[in-house]
């Protein structure tokens, strides 16, 4: 089974450079939804905190997979945000 990843910018507690992100898993074994991930993006280096859940299962999850698909949600976010702004 493929592994699906959401993951949605929750827009009333978000500003930048601090982020709250609904994100959900589902690989065929291990599923969890609407757990909330919190990030700051502070450059040069983008700090991520995760749920207790998501912490305990860390090693049998594909975090890389999760982070991509978090900062493509800010990145969209972020873009949007100067897209209302024209």
């Amino acid at each position: 089974m493929e592994t699906r990843i959401s993951a949605q910018v929750v827009k009333e507690k978000s500003y930048d450079p601090n982020f709250i992100v609904n994100v959900s898993y589902d690989d065929g074994n291990i599923r969890f939804s609407n757990e909330l991930i919190t990030v700051l993006r502070k450059p040069p280096k983008v700090n991520i905190e995760y749920s207790e859940h998501i912490k305990q299962i860390m090693g049998e999850i594909d975090i890389a997979k999760i982070e991509l698909e978090v900062m493509k949600a800010i990145v969209e976010y972020l873009l949007s945000y100067l897209g209302d702004r024209r």
